[in-house]
């Protein structure tokens, strides 16, 4: 019934006629600042979004008012590609979750069938194609009227996605992930009534809906002779997965982790803490994922001075890597400070479970040094590889005694001081116009940096100030002042305080003085977990509230104007 209602009013001109006057920009913006930062509003906040409930579709209202419009449905699918192809959204799930909310919105049939038609192209891995039907589920049973069914257009994309993949590629994606988030293949593809249409798919998901024995039983009743080569190769495939989940013996495991080359995931996990399994995952992982898992390798006492698997993470941590995989300077500083201060900082439900219990942790190894210092080698190299906007900035850094002893908010092995000092050098090894400067109780101070310098070293030269009050709109003054022309202006401080906060006047009178209408503007809150609500945001204005890896990507896709 509610179908028919909207096929209805598409085909109705007077109801289009009488369509509210949208404001499509500001409604565009919300959508985009949403895919880049999690939120409609200009505030990035890290942290898990899942547990701070980000995914919800009253979360995003620019999507249901978009979606009354037929005339933007292209745009709001184009909005998710482009972010997509431009690889500066640092939580993909944001597209994910668009696209779920453009699939079961109830405005326009139109756009949903947009909307399941993409899911090929935006679901390229299997986790983001489960967390797709999982996003799907969730939003089906908030609406008014809650539904548990799925519709034609669902089943359409999930057959779709299923049958577009050959039936090796298909094997070794149902086995490497079996599911995520509370959901499985074959919960899917029963939902969905996948057909296989081909004999060798036949065999997939005989092992994904079946299980082995049952698949092996089904293939013993027909003739040898009408199995393929693919076919053969699979039942091979899917006897070796078998075997590694139910062996016993570390180095036989470990012959087929290396012969069948498998990821983490597909290892069992009772032989999660082998040593010969890790020496051979080391050696297939990326750098990315290696650093992901260090601490992970290293509580486990693999990378003791005298094991066999420092040098093969060493020999992981080079140039070589570390440009192909264009790991970001702040990648490495994370790593390194989680890794020298024994893993991520405990949250809070962990550490109330600690408290509880009355009983320590055991401490984990001292970090190695040899590893600690390759991954500042890498730190220092990694600036060079950073990609210039080519656009001018002036980042102005609090260096008082707060900055300097402060861990920032999500991410307190690293002091607010160190990641303002980061961004900062980031900037002058990659941009040709940089302008860097400290508060100080007159306002700024200009300080001259070598871009050849260390982060250490730059540290040094940025002297602690003491500072009684700052005054967030100084840099717009001085600028304005000197007429430099300044595109993106970052103010680095603890946190920011509504009562002195001065910083929206001061980005707007240096606008019309400059005749710079789109100069932008980014206030980092280093120590705070957020910052004050206001009426209206100025579409050129961001804030930053403490630190993680993703900081300087979301500072370079506003600084593009991506959103």
């Amino acid at each position: 019934m509610l179908e028919s209602i909207i096929v209805n009013d598409q085909r109705n001109p007077r109801k289009t006629e009488q369509m509210p006057d949208f404001n499509d920009t500001a409604l565009e913006t919300q959508l985009r600042r949403f895919l880049y930062i999690g939120k409609e509003k200009p505030e990035y906040q890290p942290g898990n979004w899942f547990v701070h409930h980000y995914y919800q579709a009253k979360n995003v209202p620019s999507f249901h008012e978009l979606a009354a419009n037929p005339l933007k449905h292209d745009t709001i699918i184009s909005s998710i590609m482009e972010a997509q192809n431009k690889q500066l959204v640092q939580n993909p799930e944001t597209l994910i979750f668009a696209l779920a909310v453009c699939a079961q919105q109830e405005k326009h049939e139109a756009l949903r069938t947009k909307a399941y038609d993409a899911v090929k192209e935006i679901c390229k891995s299997p986790d983001h194609f489960i967390l797709f039907n999982k996003f799907c589920s969730l939003i089906n049973k908030t609406k008014s009227t809650p539904k548990n069914g799925w519709g034609h257009g669902w089943r359409r994309a999930v057959k779709s996605w299923y049958l577009s993949k050959s039936p090796m590629e298909l094997a070794k994606i149902v086995t490497q992930t079996k599911g995520r988030y509370g959901w499985k293949h074959k919960d899917i593809i029963k939902l969905a009534h996948v057909p296989a249409t081909h004999e060798d798919k036949k065999i997939v998901f005989r092992y994904i809906l079946q299980g082995m024995k049952k698949m092996k039983e089904e293939n013993v009743r027909k003739p040898q002779s009408n199995l393929s080569e693919v076919g053969g190769q699979l039942l091979v495939y899917f006897e070796s997965i078998e075997n590694v989940k139910h062996c016993e013996d570390e180095v036989r495991c470990a012959a087929y982790v290396d012969s069948l080359q498998l990821s983490l995931d597909h290892i069992p996990g009772h032989m999660l803490k082998s040593e010969e399994i890790w020496n051979v995952l080391v050696m297939s992982m990326s750098l990315t994922d290696i650093l992901r898992n260090l601490q992970r390798i290293h509580n486990m006492d693999f990378l003791n001075p005298n094991g066999t698997m420092v040098a093969k993470v060493l020999d992981s941590i080079n140039e070589q890597n570390v440009t192909a995989e264009k790991i970001h300077p702040a990648v490495f500083l994370v790593a390194v400070k989680n890794y020298e201060n024994s893993g991520k900082p405990l949250s809070f439900e962990k550490r109330k479970v600690k408290e509880q219990a009355k009983r320590p942790l055991p401490p984990p190894p001292k970090p190695n040094k040899k590893i600690v210092d390759a991954l500042n080698k890498m730190l220092n190299f990694s600036f060079s590889i950073v990609q210039p906007t080519n656009v001018h900035y002036m980042i102005t850094i609090n260096m008082n005694k707060t900055m300097l002893d402060s861990g920032c908010w999500q991410c307190s092995n690293v002091n607010a001081a160190e990641a303002g000092c980061l961004i900062a050098l980031s900037l002058l090894r990659a941009e040709k116009n940089v302008t860097v400067a400290i508060f100080t109780n007159n306002g700024i101070q200009c300080v001259d940096i070598d871009m050849n310098l260390t982060l250490a070293q730059m540290m040094r030269k940025l002297e602690p100030t003491s500072v009684d009050a700052i005054d967030l709109s100084k840099p717009m003054q001085w600028a304005a002042q000197k007429k430099k022309s300044i595109d993106v202006f970052i103010n680095i401080v603890d946190q920011i305080c509504q009562k002195s906060d001065s910083s929206e006047e001061g980005i707007k009178s240096y606008r019309a003085k400059m005749n710079l209408p789109n100069a932008k503007l980014v206030n980092c809150a280093m120590c705070a977990s957020s910052t004050y609500d206001k009426e209206a945001y100025d579409k050129n204005i961001l804030s930053i509230c403490g630190f993680d890896e993703k900081v300087p990507k979301i500072i370079e896709a506003f600084a593009r104007s991506y959103f």
